[in-house]
């Protein structure tokens, strides 16, 4: 694997990542937008209204249609959270151009598109058609509709916001739906000429090989972005958890409920210890044989799932069981008693295990053109040397129980919430 950045600009910058054993290839743009409420809705509208025309192809008809002919590409446009910065990212999938059997140039025409869905939007009298923005409003209505839909991540989703309640500057990926009325097709544009003015840029090419069309399209968009700050996702020191644990229920038919218990939890993705983390992870809940899935859902029944999602950026983790409303005490007992028994330590056989599951599901993700291209972005939105992943599975082997140890001792219960019938949670 190939690794190779450029500076295009200041605040604008590419990485071209090429294996020849990628069939397929991705080029992505992603903006560094900004925080808050504002930024998180108008970077999930704008993204959608962008990706439906362009001046070239002003409908998302004709867009896909256009796709359809280059081998049924792909473009994907949609918005991230990472810390409190809310990220819009537009990106282009394609078959690489050697597998293209009637010579029909397959990169440089997704460039060309992906160029201008980004630069040459459609725009009617200098602003956003209303039209297109109504829609966009309805999806994205839906869309966190379907977030509510799925319980399990509806309950996170709203622990999350929970334990983010003090910082007035944090917003869910797709922002809250109170101010969509407020989005006018004018202030969506203006939005839209601030972060095309202002944001830092992380172009990214990840494929089998490279070639001039790659470093032309970036050129040609650095030249047009021009320079801009030069800062990255900074990593924020969030308020000390409270002591003392907290309770909170929300009413809403389910047909399990869902346990959910919010902790802080250490972390700075500059800090050297993320090998260290991804192991204790790894251990804690996200193998199949990890200490809460087999003691509380195996060895108690106490559970239909049990896992947890870890949060750096946010320094969270977020445990969350769908349960039987009855066991919701027990749960919650079993679930805080492990949390403080991994602190007191872990069996060398767990550990050996867990690093070599972890180091298989590593190298499964470098076979990814997708996977690749986000296990480096994650990396330079905050303005870090990236590491490959075959650096990073080494580094698995140098840590030591100590060190997990020392993540785990991070991880302190403060919130308990319950997502379930009214009757349930009265």
């Amino acid at each position: 694997m190939r690794y190779k950045s450029v500076k295009l600009k200041e605040g604008v910058l590419l990485t071209v990542i090429t294996d020849e054993k990628f069939k397929t290839e991705n080029m992505s743009v992603t903006f560094i937008s900004d925080k808050g409420e504002e930024a998180a809705l108008n970077s999930a509208l704008l993204t959608g209204v962008l990706s439906r025309s362009s001046k070239k192809f002003p409908s998302l008809m004709k867009i896909n249609k256009a796709l359809d002919d280059l081998y049924d590409a792909q473009l994907n446009a949609d918005t991230a959270r990472r810390g409190l910065y809310h990220i819009p990212r537009f990106t282009v999938s394609m078959l690489g151009n050697r597998y293209s059997i009637d010579g029909t140039d397959i990169r440089g025409g997704c460039l060309d598109m992906l160029y201008g869905v980004i630069t040459e939007p459609d725009l009617k009298d200098g602003k956003f058609d209303a039209k297109t923005l109504i829609t966009e409003k309805k999806q994205l209505v839906d869309a966190v509709a379907d977030i509510k839909n799925s319980r399990g991540s509806y309950a996170v989703r709203q622990c999350t916001g929970e334990l983010m309640a003090y910082e007035p500057l944090y917003s869910p990926r797709l922002g809250r739906l109170t101010g969509i009325d407020s989005v006018s097709a004018g202030s969506l544009t203006a939005f839209y000429d601030r972060v095309i003015k202002t944001s830092p840029v992380r172009i990214m090419f990840v494929g089998g090989d490279d070639d001039d069309r790659v470093y032309e399209f970036a050129e040609k968009l650095g030249d047009f972005l021009g320079d801009r700050q030069n800062y990255n996702v900074e990593d924020v020191i969030f308020k000390d958890a409270p002591d003392g644990l907290s309770y909170k229920t929300e009413a809403l038919p389910v047909a399990q409920n869902v346990l959910c218990v919010g902790c802080t939890y250490d972390g700075d993705i500059n800090d050297g210890q993320n090998a260290a983390r991804s192991l204790f992870c790894e251990i804690f809940f996200q193998n199949p044989t990890s200490r809460l899935f087999e003691n509380v859902r195996e060895k108690l029944s106490l559970c239909y799932h049990c896992s947890a999602v870890a949060m750096t950026d946010l320094k969270k983790l977020i445990i969350y069981a769908g349960i039987d409303g009855k066991n919701r005490e027990k749960a919650a007992n079993e679930i805080l008693k492990q949390t403080e028994l991994i602190k007191k330590g872990m069996t060398e056989d767990e550990i050996k295990r867990c690093r070599a599951a972890l180091k298989t599901e590593l190298l499964a993700a470098a076979d990814s053109p997708g996977r690749t291209a986000g296990w480096y972005g994650r990396q330079l939105l905050y303005g870090k040397e990236p590491e490959s992943i075959a650096e990073f599975t080494k580094k698995l082997d140098s840590v030591t129980a100590d060190d997990i140890l020392r993540v785990a001792s991070s991880v302190k219960p403060y919130l308990i919430y319950e997502l379930g019938p009214a009757e349930a949670n009265a």
